[in-house]
């Protein structure tokens, strides 16, 4: 596809969707399911962009300027126990294109679980369940030596009891690479889109601005990332109410340096890959913005972190990530990546 054309695309749909990009967080838009990885091997980096060009599917999913020929027939299972009876999970495949080199293939769920049913009176009548799915598939717009441009199309179900919704949302990424696969960086726009089918009234989408790098420096046995998220947004630190009657520490909370020292972080995810072997890696990540937000002042116990390994045993690649959420405990991540076609 020509470059002019496949960029005049990406500003198209940046403009055509606008109403709906509205630079909302958390709590104020619809369709948020959308946001959680999935990916024990992302998740235990810190959820960064982890920009390498292998055969991971999961990381086509997220970056689509990613895609490349090595994802062909790759394919990997995902699952999530969340909290209150909550799962999600993810199936992904990579599909062999001779246009595109690859077309990654994507089903995602969540599952909020089952409700009573109840009269007036409180009287159980039934139950009812409530869960919300996406399916997309991405794929690179061009190709060149040192860059590359891809996009995937994603569609949404959301149903709740009686009521439903669903949506269009489209992913644009760049890559760019600089020496031979050992830096990268990555910018992603994500989920500009619109309902197509709102519950009642017409709800923001949850829009989203990343950066992402990673380097690996020659012989290094280890590859590290930096995301930058919700760049479009530069009043995402969560600044908790403080006593003016309390302590001066506390009371620091107010000061405009520390304030801006907070926003900066709260945008920062960091992760590591340590690559002891071609079949076994550990992993550990930080993010800022988690331990802020649910973190406690006087009981944090590593809210943020979150740690995970590849275990790799013939042609299966088990991936396993923790992260801590809260002092109430952390969340486990599997992920089964494998080759359908290759034997080896």
């Amino acid at each position: 596809m020509n470059a002019k054309f496949s960029f005049f695309l990406m500003i198209y749909f940046s403009i055509y969707f606008s109403n709906s990009v509205l630079c909302q967080i958390g709590g104020e838009n619809t369709y948020e399911f959308v946001n959680l990885s999935s990916s024990a091997r992302l998740l235990s980096q810190g959820n960064v962009l982890l920009n390498i060009f292998d055969d991971d599917v999961n990381l086509s999913y997220c970056l689509p300027s990613l895609n490349n020929k090595k994802m062909n027939n790759q394919f990997s299972i995902n699952y999530t126990n969340y909290f209150a009876d909550i799962d999600f999970g993810s199936i992904i495949y990579g599909l062999k294109s001779d246009r595109t080199e690859n077309i990654t293939l994507a089903l995602k769920y969540i599952n909020y679980g089952k409700f009573d049913e109840t009269d007036q009176f409180g009287n159980i009548i039934g139950e009812f369940s409530a869960g919300e799915y996406l399916f997309s598939a991405s794929t690179l717009l061009l190709r060149k030596k040192k860059c590359s441009l891809g996009y995937s199309l994603k569609l949404i179900y959301s149903n709740f009891y009686n009521v439903n919704s669903y949506g269009f949302l489209a992913d644009f990424s760049f890559t760019y690479e600089i020496k031979q696969n050992r830096i990268l960086y990555s910018f992603l726009m994500k989920n500009l889109g619109s309902q197509i089918k709102s519950y009642n009234n017409k709800e923001n989408m949850p829009f989203e601005l990343k950066m992402g790098l990673t380097s690996r420096l020659e012989n290094a046995p280890f590859r590290i990332s930096i995301l930058l998220n919700h760049i479009e947004d530069w009043n995402l630190f969560y600044e908790r109410d403080v006593d003016s009657n309390e302590n001066s520490i506390l009371n620091d909370y107010n000061n405009n340096s520390l304030n801006l020292r907070n926003e900066i972080i709260s945008h920062i995810n960091i992760g590591s890959e340590i690559l002891f072997s071609d079949n076994f890696n550990f992993r550990v990540g930080y993010n800022f913005r988690l331990s802020q937000e649910l973190g406690l002042d006087l009981y944090n116990r590593g809210v943020g972190l979150s740690y995970g390994f590849l275990l790799k045993i013939k042609k299966f690649q088990f991936n396993f990530a923790r992260v801590i959420y809260h002092a109430f405990g952390p969340l486990s991540t599997i992920s089964l990546v494998s080759n359908l076609v290759n034997k080896n």
